[in-house]
Order: C-alpha cells, then structure tokens, then sequence
C-alpha cells in the first residue's frame, strides 16, 4: 500500500450539502448514487457505494460520473485531492479511506 486517501461525496456546487465542512453517508440517505455496471467486483461496488446499496444511473467511465452528478444531481464518492472541475468534494467521515496500492 502507498497510501491511504480520505474519501469525500462528490456534489453540483449548487447542492446545500456542497456548503458543509463534513458529511457522514447518512447525509446522503435517500438520494440517487451512480453506480458502475454489473460485472464490477462486488468488494470495489460496495466500497464506492458507502458499504450499503445503492440507486442511480449505472456509469462505466469518471467522466460518466462527473456528468451524472452535475446533469442529474446524483452523488458519488472520489479520494480528497483529485480535481474535478466545478464539483465540489466534501469529506465523509464514516468510511473508511481508499487505500492506493501497487502490484
């Protein structure tokens, strides 16, 4: 492992929640996740989704992603310290980091 980085929700710069310091997944209950299609490894899906299912717009590539949540308003999950244009990245305090590794 290389490091560890925190992880943070991925919001539209308009979301009320985009204005808070932290946020814990309860935060985010009851709205719409992206999700990355069948046939990912259930033990990488889980951990994107917070450790719980999840409901969304199925994505296969980051800018998928980025698109989802400023075109439908969906949350996801991304490491702190990766630039993602106009989103904002608010840190999660109930998950666990991401660990960065190498093989």
């Amino acid at each position: 492992m290389l490091r560890q980085d925190p992880i943070g929700a991925v919001l539209r710069p308009d979301d009320p929640l985009a204005r808070r310091d932290r946020l814990t997944t309860g935060d985010l209950a009851g709205r719409d996740w992206f999700q990355f299609q069948e046939g990912t490894d259930e033990i990488w899906r889980n951990h994107w989704n917070g450790g719980e299912p999840r409901q969304g717009p199925v994505v296969r590539a980051v800018q998928e992603c980025v698109q989802s949540v400023l075109w439908s308003g969906t949350v996801g999950l991304a490491p702190l310290g990766h630039d993602l244009g106009e989103l904002a990245v608010v840190p999660v305090t109930d998950l666990p980091p991401s660990p960065v590794v190498t093989a």
